[in-house]
């Protein structure tokens, strides 16, 4: 329910009944190009395409260098991708029939610059906390406050109640069920 939820805002499921919309249009209107702009999303399942670091970070578009390094210091990350041998120029492999080196907290550490990469106006983060150590989720935490204040509005969708502390409102569901 609350992954299909969040799917849904998203615009990669349809809704099964009303609208979603951003900035008052159905997100089904928008451009999906533009529309990506738009929206960070860090799912649950972090997917980290092969290519180097910086490339995952900034979404396989134009690499901009200081908008990777800024989106990677907000998520907290610069300093463990500079320890890598080649820092942002480090490879990935897929997760899938590889031996990666990335422990799953780096991986969604990783998806966490990604997916606030150029400041969106909306962030949908499924899990977002977990797989990280008590360094990971500090980090977390404080990227969330920085992207609060820059203007962003953030979905949390989570089990481990420490990230609630930033939320403003919260929705409660029970087997895809709004429950009060």
């Amino acid at each position: 329910g609350k992954t299909s939820l969040a799917r849904a805002i998203l615009g990669v499921w349809p809704a099964r009944a009303g609208l979603v919309r951003l900035d008052g249009a159905d997100i089904n209107q928008w451009d999906r190009n533009d529309l990506g702009l738009h929206l960070g999303y860090l799912p649950q399942d972090i997917e980290l395409f092969s290519g180097n670091i910086a490339e995952n970070i900034c979404r396989f578009s134009k690499l901009d260098s200081e908008k990777v390094v800024e989106a990677s210091k907000t998520a907290g990350i610069h300093q463990m991708v500079l320890s890598f041998p080649d820092g942002y120029d480090t490879q990935i492999k897929p997760l899938f029939g590889s031996a990666d080196s990335l422990s799953a907290g780096q991986r969604q550490r990783i998806g966490l610059a990604r997916a606030i990469y150029d400041n969106p106006k909306l962030i949908i983060l499924d899990e977002p906390n977990s797989n990280l150590d008590e360094q990971g989720e500090r980090d977390l935490l404080l990227a969330l406050r920085k992207m609060k204040e820059s203007g962003s509005t953030i979905l949390v969708i989570t089990h481990r109640t420490s990230i609630l502390t930033l939320v403003d409102k919260i929705l409660l569901m029970k087997e895809g069920v709004v429950t009060n």
